[in-house]
């Protein structure tokens, strides 16, 4: 599942080629990814697009808002006479031709444009919200991490979650916005600390350190268009840049670049496949 940074980019470029553009037409090839009325929809043009946690926001010129959450396996396809621009999770199968088995809502832009939503596992959805919906739908996400999380927040959190392992903690959106499993990795390694550790034993200098490091991972992460995973790709069809870059995730059995002596290893923390050198990021006893 794209984390901020991809989400971020996919906003980011979506906006350049789709803001200003009408929609003339709605065709909803599977109801349960489109929660809406076409009215709220057809003949309202794109104003913006942006990112709220791992979601995409379009804001439409009649004050309605359209949220897009990706999921596992959600792309959206930009098609007009010259190019095809494919943000999210990145088959070749899925676009070659379009739309195909995996298309599950067709935006006409008019003047022969078109915005798939593809969406394979059909986990991913489009609903169509107001103002006021838009706001009480993120009232159960926890603040961004970009700018910096307030660090009394934090342990003011975890002082109602004292048996939660860290890693878990950073990805509860309930907490924290936008933090996957790749970048809490990235995160706790670069802060030093066990990802089973849990968020009582931490102390204040720990939380600004976690706080410290998000910020300057998930920054760096955008300005390289994200992780490329497995299939992710930007709003162009490229993938992104960051996994050049990521010092544990998916480097199981390779030296610890901190040149420790420790080798990275892998383990299950909440149910996800978690990264960190045991040299580095002492267990908890």
């Amino acid at each position: 599942m794209p984390e901020l940074p991809e989400v971020e980019t996919i906003a980011i470029q979506l906006h350049v080629s789709l803001a200003g553009k009408k929609i003339v037409g709605l065709n909803v090839l599977n109801p349960k990814s489109f929660v809406g009325k076409e009215t709220d929809v057809v003949g309202h043009k794109i104003i913006s697009i942006h990112r709220r946690a791992k979601v995409l926001v379009f804001e439409l010129s009649n004050g309605k808002f359209m949220l897009f959450h990706l999921k596992m396996t959600g792309q959206l396809i930009y098609v007009d006479n010259s190019r095809r621009i494919v943000g999210g999770h990145a088959d070749h199968d899925w676009h070659a031709v379009l739309p195909n088995q995996h298309t599950r809502i067709i935006f006409d832009l008019g003047k022969d444009q078109t915005l798939f939503f593809n969406d394979m596992r059909k986990f991913g959805w489009c609903k169509v919200m107001t103002i006021a919906e838009v706001g009480e739908y993120f009232t159960k996400y926890g603040p961004e991490p970009l700018p910096k999380v307030d660090i009394s927040y934090l342990e003011t959190r975890a002082l109602r979650m004292k048996s939660s392992a860290i890693k878990k903690f950073l990805m509860d959106q309930n907490v924290i916005s936008g933090i996957g499993n790749i970048y809490a990795d990235e995160t706790l390694f670069a802060s030093r600390i066990h990802p089973k550790r849990l968020v009582s034993s931490l102390t204040d200098a720990e939380w600004k350190c976690i706080a410290d490091n998000a910020e300057r991972i998930l920054k760096l992460a955008i300005s390289k268009g994200g992780t490329t995973d497995s299939d992710y790709v930007n709003a162009y069809g490229k993938k992104g840049g960051m996994q050049d870059y990521l010092a544990v995730y998916h480097h199981t059995g390779e030296p610890c670049p901190n040149k420790c002596g420790g080798v990275i290893e892998r383990i299950v923390v909440g149910g996800r496949g978690t990264h960190f050198c045991p040299s580095c990021q002492k267990e908890p006893s």
